[in-house]
């Protein structure tokens, strides 16, 4: 990687001086920024932020590095966008490309179209490139000459075609899953959802309510119950959906027993937590995770900070409000988890 050395400021220097100084300076600054935004995708690619005690990319952003709500969401857009793009990353990567153009490029670049777009970036001046993204993203899609639009380039006898449906692909592991089906049809049973609507349409209105209510009003006991299966010999556990049982991972088990409704065939159910104990911890924690940057208010559960299997207890001052990325991220790093919430002892009423 290139070192640039940057002259000392000292007042009354003459302008051509002056200049030189400034445009260095103002160079560096392009040259770290690219760098910062590749560091940051690498931390996404590997998801390095669970290694560093984060549950997610977006606490270890706002928490470890500072970052801002929006400067967040701007570094997370451009590492989506180095991911998509390839040939773009090992452009910026290499210094062929700097980082004002590479933004531009991102915004109308595809997996096709991204080499012809880098190469139009590399023989073009900053102000030419950007008049070429701004007609080309006027321009309506053609199937048959999206590269040649794409590069600006004028189109001889083309026919507008309808855009193909695009695709969404969600990954969900069994115990997600779980609660996706669960809530579905709850949904359904409730008929709260329109007639004929299918699971995007679900999706979506879900994400409307979302940003309509705000953070909500979260209830006292979860809003749904996901029905595990667990071995009572091996403690090896599956949540039940459509698709077979599917096996947990050892920090979703461990997180569950923390707050879960236990039923034993010849026995009365029972909940780990008491209903009374759960609504006070959720009410002293304002019905929100406590995990710092997190604040979710959604899929919430009781935490023990110091588990029952080394002499935990289930009084208040042991137990925490976190949501279920969160609860998961402390049982399967719980090395890392006081960095999060061991050291959260919220004040008893």
């Amino acid at each position: 990687m290139t070192t640039i050395t940057l002259s000392a400021f000292a007042p009354g220097c003459p302008a051509a001086h002056v200049d030189a100084s400034l445009r260095q300076a103002l160079s560096a600054c392009d040259r770290a920024r690219e760098c910062a935004v590749l560091w940051f995708a690498e931390v996404q690619r590997h998801a390095l932020h669970r290694e560093l005690g984060h549950a997610s990319l977006q606490i270890y952003a706002t928490q470890a590095l500072g970052f801002s709500d929006n400067r967040y969401w701007q570094f997370k857009r451009l590492a989506d966008d180095l991911e998509r793009l390839p040939v773009l990353h090992e452009a910026v990567a290499t210094g062929e490309l700097g980082w004002t153009k590479a933004q531009q490029v991102a915004r109308v670049a595809t997996t096709e179209t991204q080499a012809a777009w880098v190469e139009r970036a590399r023989t073009s001046s900053r102000r030419v490139l950007e008049a070429d993204v701004k007609a080309a993203r006027r321009r309506p899609v053609v199937t048959d000459a999206a590269p040649q639009l794409a590069l600006g380039m004028p189109v001889v006898a083309a026919v507008p075609q309808v855009e193909a449906p695009n695709t969404i692909t969600l990954r969900a592991d069994g115990l997600q899953l779980a609660r996706f089906e669960t809530l579905l049809e709850k949904a359904r049973k409730l008929r709260v959802l329109p007639a004929g609507a299918d699971k995007l349409d679900v999706v979506l209105a879900a994400l409307e309510t979302l940003v309509a209510d705000g953070v909500g009003a979260a209830a006292q006991g979860p809003a749904v119950q996901v029905v595990v299966q667990q071995c009572p010999t091996c403690e090896a556990a599956s949540a039940v959906t459509s698709r077979d049982e599917k096996r947990l991972a050892p920090a979703q088990v461990a997180a569950l027993a923390c707050d879960a409704r236990v039923r034993r065939k010849g026995e009365r159910n029972r909940a780990t937590i008491a209903p009374s104990m759960r609504a006070a911890v959720l009410s002293r924690d304002r019905h929100c995770c406590v995990t710092p940057g997190c604040g979710s208010a959604r899929f919430l559960e009781i935490h023990h900070l110091v588990p029952r299997a080394r002499g935990g207890t289930n009084h208040i001052e042991n137990l925490v409000t976190l949501c279920s990325r969160c609860h998961q991220f402390a049982h399967d790093h719980p090395r890392l988890a006081p960095a999060q919430v061991g050291e959260l002892r919220p004040d008893t009423p």
